[in-house]
């Protein structure tokens, strides 16, 4: 597999799939680092667990594990929140979708085998990603803040407090 091709996948593949499945690429990017969360505080005992409970989980190895740990709940996410978004807002989905996939990539690469990372090393494309991960990060989190904080406000709601009472 060439090294784009393998970039355009780990980058565009999440960002496709948020916005063909229609669910708010900032509810993935939360769930992303919510499991990123769980990779970093929990995966071995996870790992220690799974290969403690039974003789087939040997095969299992800590990167898998922690693969596992990261993308569950953004598969989970994927599954309750699925043409959760409608009209303007799945138009909107783009950008955050970009930074949802960005994200992704950077996340994914360290638990993926040496001979994908070493793939994936020969992209340029990859070296300007690594460079710009600050950028990212940072973007990624405020554009997915930005759409969850203005895609959530109702509008032309009335509560009952200002209701017109009718007799």
């Amino acid at each position: 597999m060439t090294s784009i091709v393998l970039l355009a996948i780990l980058v565009l593949g999440p960002a496709a799939l948020a916005v063909l499945l229609r669910v708010s690429a900032a509810m993935l990017f939360m769930s992303l680092c919510v499991g990123e969360l769980l990779v970093l505080n929990i995966s071995n005992d996870t790992v220690a667990f799974v290969t403690s409970t039974s003789a087939h989980a040997s095969n299992f190895s800590h990167s898998t594990i922690e693969l596992g740990l990261l993308l569950a709940p953004v598969i989970l996410t994927m599954i309750f929140m699925f043409h959760s978004l409608r009209g303007s807002k799945a138009l909107i989905n783009i950008l955050p979708a970009l930074g949802f996939g960005l994200m992704s990539a950077l996340l994914v690469e360290p638990l993926l085998s040496p001979s994908f990372q070493t793939t994936l090393s020969h992209a340029t494309a990859w070296h300007q990603i690594l460079q710009a991960r600050t950028l990212i990060v940072a973007m990624s989190a405020l554009i997915a803040l930005l759409f969850l904080w203005f895609s959530h406000r109702s509008s032309g709601h009335s509560t009952p407090n200002h209701r017109a009472k009718r007799h």
